[in-house]
């Protein structure tokens, strides 16, 4: 399958509950395929590069060979993962991750079923965070497992564009390197080790990447004690092209280098069943829209309706054939235009 963009990051399973009290276990879940799937609605099979573990299921895997993707940079590690992703979504549009429990912990705590009282969720949420650190689930997998360029199949630097997904700084470094050298566009989430990244890493991934798209919370991290505004402009001025910044239900910011002004990306208002992935998917909408050539503005727009498709689904995997639905909302969101603050 020839692909016009790839995403390299994780690739994993989910559990969720919503800030109403629904769950949701079991999901195919992971930054690389979110991104993906949101490129795939506007330019057909995308590439994803992630590495799994042997015991990754078999339900997951059937479900991923079902989307309209080319999985040939999957590669399955010989270890087992004993614990998976929740996340725990707040009213305000924030939400708890990187807390993980096997199902048979799940089960015992009673978190079954569609949907679960709020006490009892804010309960297993607190368990979670004391367990941190023990080194059986998905992020210890991915910290000991980062996807690298010689994962890269050679056909994929072929293509157009690339996303880099969370992953340790000097790994996703790397395949930047490659995917500048290769002539590709480059679009970089440096997802929760924005709060590890040296002045140096920092420095040469934003010379590196096309767009640069930390969430609010990574932003924060990255320029400490500067408003959100301010702390675009800080970094664009470090960058090679544009920089933005992921804000959930108020949408995003992106920012050009040279420019004084950052576009409003407004949200695309769709019923949300399962907010985990949005930002993801904006990056795989927003890399997309570059390669097709398009402003800032309908870029943006792209990602934001590659988001408003994911979030009415719970996880990754979507129904076939959306393209027509992205292309109305696309259509839409375009009226509303001009886009600056």
């Amino acid at each position: 399958m020839s692909v016009v963009v790839f995403a390299c990051g994780g690739v994993i399973i989910d559990n969720m509950v919503s800030a109403d009290g629904h769950l949701a276990r079991d999901l195919v879940g992971g930054n690389a395929v979110y991104a993906a799937v949101g490129a795939s609605h506007w330019l057909g099979p995308a590439g994803i590069c992630a590495r799994v573990p042997r015991n990754y299921p078999a339900h997951a895997r059937q479900a991923l060979a079902s989307l309209n993707l080319d999985l040939d940079g999957i590669v399955t590690e010989p270890v087992d993962v004993l614990r998976s992703e929740w996340f725990f979504h707040r009213a305000d549009g924030s939400r708890a991750d990187h807390l993980h429990a096997s199902a048979d912990q799940a089960d015992a705590f009673g978190m079954t079923g569609t949907r679960i009282p709020a006490e009892r969720a804010r309960h297993f949420q607190d368990l979670l965070a004391t367990q941190a650190g023990i080194g059986d689930d998905f992020k210890a997998f991915r910290a000991s497992h980062p996807v690298t360029d010689e994962q890269v199949p050679e056909p994929y630097w072929q293509a157009k564009g690339v996303h880099l997904g969370p992953n340790l700084p000097e790994a996703q470094l790397t395949l930047a390197r490659a995917a500048r050298r290769h002539g590709l566009t480059v679009t970089c989430d440096p997802g929760f080790h924005a709060a590890t990244l040296s002045a140096d890493q920092r420095d040469e991934l934003l010379e590196l990447a096309d767009a640069f798209l930390p969430s609010e919370k990574e932003l924060a991290l990255l320029c400490p004690g500067m408003e959100a505004e301010a702390a675009l402009r800080w970094l664009a001025a470090r960058a090679r092209s544009i920089v933005g910044v992921k804000r959930g239900a108020q949408g995003g910011l992106l920012l050009r280098k040279g420019e004084s002004e950052p576009i409003h990306v407004p949200i695309v208002p769709v019923t949300a069943l399962d907010p985990t992935g949005a930002g993801d998917s904006f990056c795989g909408g927003l890399l997309a829209g570059l390669v097709l050539g398009d402003d800032l503005v309908h870029a943006g727009l792209r990602g934001a309706v590659s988001a408003s498709l994911a979030i009415e689904c719970a996880g990754a995997i979507q129904p076939p054939g959306r393209g027509d639905e992205a292309v109305r909302r696309l259509r839409t969101a375009s009226s509303h235009l001009p886009r600056r603050i």
